[in-house]
């Protein structure tokens, strides 16, 4: 059986970097999709200004 001395602060330490991390990758994933969806649009704007060209 393991007998250790856990440091506490040290375990706060870790788990606010952890934290941080998450909140920064959820900001990081936030961003890309927005950007996604922007190109989505955009896409959809090219398509429609085809379709329109072809049926004119």
């Amino acid at each position: 059986m393991y007998v250790g001395v856990f440091d506490l602060r040290n375990r706060l330490e870790q788990t606010r970097k952890l934290l941080k991390d998450k909140i920064h990758l959820r900001e990081m994933l936030e961003e890309d999709i927005k950007e996604l969806e922007q190109s989505v649009k955009d896409l959809e704007g090219m398509l429609n200004k085809t379709e329109k060209t072809v049926l004119v």
